[in-house]
């Protein structure tokens, strides 16, 4: 008779148990979309679906080297307005300027143990910050002007803003590379004017959003109001008398853009591979960073 062969209980494997460089490996396969909505599977994943998109902003911001640049315009004034470009401040979850300034990564938020499950995919929610800035050293802050016509209720202006990649390391060069990021119609309404410049100076004005889904918003501060023109009676409304003609004078204090929009749209216009090589270019800027060290210890002996 056949001997009777035991069996043995293999213990079940989890996925947490499989190493995480090979985790790692795994999810730097998969473009940005697909790594925020995997990331709210575990806390495992979330993190280092972290430490990837914190990578790959890294590696566009400034291993390659890309800037934003920034313009805002009324429909009738588009091949006049000048450019802006932008400095980046931090990314942090929420569009709201909670934290502190920084040019670093850390403060893209890590799982804890205290974290509220209803809240398990921040990712989502990241926000990269920007600060606008003019190219003329006195006036560092840009500004335009917004005129609302009498009896219209509201004006539109355009916004849009691109990665640019500049050819050599000079900043006289040509354009290398540009890949457009969001360019969108959006409405400023007279009454929400009013109500902000009265507030200018007091307390922080509301993020005002550009386009569809929330993907990239600007920080607006209305600095005064004048009356550019007289009340017209019997305007578009059908009203005795119309609102007058105002014009607004506006900074553009911030902005901010969805992290995984801005990878997203990176990943539209490069190559796929553009992101699945970072751990190669990380390691040879270690390697080149040791090297000039040694170099300069070599020297420092003659």
């Amino acid at each position: 008779m056949p001997h009777a062969i035991d069996t043995l209980e293999l213990p079940k494997l989890q996925f947490d148990h499989l190493p995480r460089e090979l985790i790692e490996e795994i999810l730097s396969l998969m473009p940005t979309r697909s790594l925020v909505q995997v990331s709210g599977t575990s806390k495992l994943i979330h993190d280092i679906a972290t430490y990837i998109l914190s990578r790959r902003l890294r590696h566009t911001l400034h291993i390659e080297g890309y800037k934003l640049i920034f313009e805002c315009y009324a429909a009738d004034d588009q091949f006049n307005h000048p450019f802006n470009h932008c400095e980046y401040t931090g990314t942090h979850v929420g569009a709201e300027n909670t934290a502190a300034a920084t040019k670093k990564f850390q403060k893209v938020p890590y799982f804890t143990e205290d974290d509220d499950e209803e809240e398990c995919n921040p990712l989502a929610k990241l926000y990269s910050h920007f600060t606008p800035r003019t190219f003329n050293t006195e006036a560092p802050t840009p500004s335009t002007t917004v005129t609302i016509d009498s009896g219209d209720i509201f004006t539109q202006i355009c916004a849009s803003a691109s990665l640019i990649k500049l050819s050599g390391s000079s900043h006289n060069g040509g354009v290398q590379s540009v890949i457009p990021v969001c360019e969108s119609f959006f409405r400023v309404k007279r009454d929400w004017l009013d109500s902000a410049c009265e507030k200018s100076g007091k307390q922080e004005t509301p993020m005002t959003w550009v386009g569809m889904g929330e993907n990239m918003g600007l920080r607006l501060n209305i600095t005064g109001r004048k009356v550019v023109g007289p009340a017209v009676s019997g305007g578009v409304r059908g009203r005795d008398q119309e609102d007058e003609a105002v014009e607004y004078g506006v900074e553009y204090e911030g902005m901010v853009i969805r992290a995984s929009y801005l990878l997203e749209m990176v990943e539209k216009k490069q190559h796929a591979s553009f992101f699945q090589n970072l751990k190669f270019v990380a390691d040879e800027e270690e390697e080149e960073a040791v090297a000039v060290e040694t170099m300069g210890s070599a020297l420092a002996v003659f």
